[in-house]
């Protein structure tokens, strides 16, 4: 097969890559014929566009794909590609993986260099992966590929060229995800949501082929395992731009395969304050959260952006959050006689079924309790100012229970107001808008403030006090005290006491 002339991007030549460099140089010492295949060819190549950053994989890892050629000559021979593994892990020092013996799929695994004066590490970890050609033939190979973007190989013999036979140099200078062919995404059903995955990460559009195959198979997805489902999705959601494709997402059923509790969304119908149905209002709101982000003061931004757990940012799981924050209404939905739509209760019920989703989903406990925290909190934003100006008691209560989530809470709120544009809310549009942008600017003058208030009493103070054991009223107790100092009914050491003796007196401690 031809190769393609190609420009690399400056320090992005696979070979300019240390770990590469050295896996060929092993490769050829052992007469073993090896491809560098898929992503880190990709985003290697000059195609006169913006290039994107390296797709990194589990837990930020930077992921190098090798394609081998040769098969075992001897029955129960181990394959060159895992036997090569097997050697490039004792050269690099790094941990061999077996992943798959019958399809000839291992993995190595390199731990990143510790920088002995400090605590982080200085790169991050590596895995390279070795798979044997399909047929023993790289041109067969290519074929089993998923997407054309993905479908480029680097042959270290022809430095300054990469195989194209599907057209992907074309396809990622033109912002295009292709399927290889229909028979991939079979082979392979977690790709119907690798498409979008990939087309985020590139900011591409699903060419309509390729959409009409996706379309049509995206029932199949329920056959994949759901961690590696949670991963392409959080994945996906780390990008920067995912609101087109969620909404393509939510048109052809993708999100119901993902997130099966957005199926009974689909039956509520819109209202007066709603002007969408609830499925179509809960898509809206990533748009709505995307549009508005960049508006929103740096601090609030600086803090989305921030890790939550391994390989998703904060910004990632509200959009999540986002995306799930109505899914009690179903269940809690009526229509009084009047003829309005009620869904009393239904943020509780709605934080209540997040923990049984993420365990099916697989998600860590930081993500669990983050997504149920702001999917039961979703209402509260607007709440405070539903019967008018709320208390400087009222506003410290909110910034105190929700602490941290605080930015990520309000852009919910923004994203849930933005989506919400029913006749009955159109009177009320603009000043409701102002409350909220007061709501999130007064947080950081409430950290300020909280920050110099002297602490008056601990809890052996209040046991003494009172004479009471440990339990769970002693904390009641000084949050309530905090909350007497934040109002400035409590200024010293006196008045804490005195607050204290008449909080004994009011519960009949």
């Amino acid at each position: 097969m031809a190769g393609t002339k190609v420009r690399f991007l400056p320090g992005r030549s696979p070979l300019e890559a240390d770990v590469v460099r050295e896996t060929f140089a092993i490769a050829q010492a052992q007469g073993v014929k090896t491809y560098l295949v898929g992503g880190a060819v990709r985003d290697a190549v000059d195609v006169g566009r913006t290039p994107a950053q390296s797709l990194k994989g589990e837990a930020g890892a930077i992921d190098f794909d090798f394609a081998v050629i040769g098969s075992a000559e001897t029955k129960g021979q181990e394959s060159p590609a895992i036997s090569l593994a097997r050697v490039v892990a004792e050269n690099m020092a790094g941990h061999f993986v077996l992943l798959d013996q019958s399809n000839d799929i291992a993995r190595v695994v390199l731990l990143p260099h510790q920088d002995l004066d400090s605590t982080s590490t200085a790169e991050p970890q590596t895995y390279l992966d070795f798979a044997g050609c399909v047929g023993g033939s790289i041109d067969r190979d290519i074929l089993r590929r998923d997407f054309t973007v993905n479908a480029l190989v680097f042959d270290p013999d022809h430095s300054d060229e990469v195989l194209d036979p599907t057209g992907g140099l074309s396809d990622l200078k033109n912002n295009i995800i292709r399927a290889v062919s229909e028979q991939v995404l079979l082979d392979d059903p977690l790709r119907v949501l690798r498409a979008y995955r990939f087309a985020a990460y590139l900011d591409a559009e699903i060419e309509p082929i390729t959409r009409g195959y996706l379309k049509a198979h995206v029932q199949t997805l329920n056959q994949v395992a759901r961690e590696r489902i949670t991963y392409e999705f959080f994945t996906m959601m780390n990008c920067h731009k995912v609101a087109r494709l969620i909404v393509e997402m939510g048109q052809i059923g993708l999100l119901e395969e993902i997130y099966p509790e957005l199926k009974d969304c689909r039956r509520v119908t819109a209202n007066s304050f709603h002007h969408l149905a609830l499925f179509d209002h809960s898509v809206e709101t990533i748009p709505q959260l995307e549009n508005r982000f960049l508006a929103l003061p740096e601090w609030v931004q600086q803090s989305a952006h921030l890790p939550l757990v391994p390989g998703v940012t904060r910004l990632a799981a509200t959009k999540i959050a986002a995306l799930l924050h109505d899914i009690g209404k179903p269940n809690t939905w009526e229509i009084t006689p009047e003829g309005r739509h009620t869904f009393i209760g239904h943020d509780k019920l709605g934080a209540e079924m997040i923990r049984p989703l993420a365990d099916r989903e697989k998600w860590s406990k930081t993500m669990t309790r983050f997504v149920e925290r702001l999917v039961l909190w979703h209402l509260r934003p607007g709440h405070l100012f539903h019967t008018g100006t709320p208390t400087a008691k009222a506003l410290n209560r909110f910034y105190r229970t929700v602490g941290e989530e605080v930015p990520e809470l309000m852009m919910l709120a923004f994203a849930d107001f933005g989506a919400t544009c029913g006749a009955g809310l159109a009177a009320e549009r603009d000043r409701l808008e102002r409350c909220l942008v007061e709501l999130m600017d007064g947080y950081p003058a409430y950290i300020e403030a909280t920050k110099k208030l002297p602490k008056l009493m601990d809890g052996a103070d209040v046991m003494r006090i009172l004479g009471v054991k440990p339990g769970p009223i002693i904390g009641e107790i000084l949050n309530s005290l905090t909350e007497a100092q934040e109002i400035k009914e409590v200024t010293s050491v006196a008045q804490a006491e005195a607050f204290v003796r008449s909080y004994k007196a009011a519960e009949n401690l």
